[in-house]
């Protein structure tokens, strides 16, 4: 683990990787990380961080990572 919060910068292109042949399966993928993410967040504490949909799904749209 590299202590940035999941998904890094390698862990996105690890995933990018993987989902290279499948690039909607990479977006369920990160779609059930992040509905886990709010359901973590939501029985702490804390607040919801501003920037869940840009960290899990955002970046799964640009061109050349999941295409």
């Amino acid at each position: 683990m590299c202590g940035q919060p999941w998904p890094c910068a390698v862990a996105k292109v690890e995933l990018a990787e993987q989902y290279q042949r499948f690039p909607h399966g990479l977006v369920v993928y990160l779609s059930s990380c992040l509905i886990d993410a709010i359901d973590d967040w939501a029985a702490g504490p804390g607040g919801l961080p501003p920037d869940l949909y840009e960290r899990f799904l955002g970046w799964s749209d640009k061109p050349g990572l999941a295409a």
